[in-house]
């Protein structure tokens, strides 16, 4: 998979309105008469936390790793993502066996993916993982995708933080565009305050990271963590 990705942080009470404007625009990816799924990632950093500090330093050239499950199938899958120099996502994945748990460590053949894949060594499974339900919007003329994700929580050990009522919007083009009808429609929410609905870096690794970790240096993330440590305070 490659493609150009634009998140936004916003309020879940926008999402009908958003999608009310822009309804002729898309159809809902809709799986055994389900339109909101649940999705469930435990997260991957070798011991330096080396890609956390390359997203955190605004480093243009960076990896993820995740272990994804999707409730929709119950599948899993060993994920690594790389941003690349010009801002593309290229993402990469096997799949992961079903006769153990879907968060259940590292086999030989996921670290060798790793390995091959991964742009950090050592990197191994944390104990960090969050779920979220999820919506996705495919545009009906153009090759687009949208993925709508509400009531996020996150966990380590006997800790556990949620964004309460924020979602975050990521839009998946081939080429940015910026009229895009979902796009157009989010302008109506722009004099929003605090400032949501505004494109910014939001990985949702980094952000659980800081939610737990307080010892954390948010570098480039601190106006979004602001941002959402003042809005889940103030609910």
């Amino acid at each position: 998979m490659s493609r150009l990705d634009q998140k936004y942080l916003i309020r879940k009470e926008w999402i009908s309105e958003l999608i009310a404007q822009c309804q002729d625009d898309y159809q809902i990816l809709e799986v055994d008469g389900n339109r909101v799924t649940k999705y469930s990632n435990q997260f991957i950093d070798n011991e330096a936390l080396e890609s956390f500090e390359q997203h955190v330093r605004g480093r243009k050239v960076r990896y993820k790793a995740r272990i994804r499950n999707y409730g929709s199938n119950g599948l899993s899958f060993l994920e690594v993502k790389q941003k690349t120099v010009h801002g593309r996502t290229l993402k990469a994945r096997i799949p992961r066996s079903d006769a153990a748990d879907w968060n259940a460590p590292l086999n030989d053949d996921e670290r060798k993916f790793l390995s091959e894949h991964y742009g950090y060594s050592g990197g191994d499974i944390l104990p960090l993982h969050s779920t979220f339900n999820r919506m996705t919007l495919v545009s009906t003329a153009l090759n687009e995708r949208i993925t709508l994700d509400t009531d996020l929580l996150y966990f380590k050990e006997e800790e556990s933080q949620g964004l309460g009522p924020l979602a975050i919007m990521e839009v998946k083009q081939e080429r940015i565009n910026r009229f895009s009808p979902i796009l157009l429609a989010l302008r109506n929410f722009r004099f929003s305050t605090p400032p949501l609905g505004r494109k910014t870096s939001l990985s949702k690794y980094i952000v659980g990271s800081l939610l737990l970790n307080r010892n954390l240096e948010p570098r480039s993330y601190r106006s979004a963590m602001q941002r959402i440590k003042h809005l889940t305070k103030e609910t």
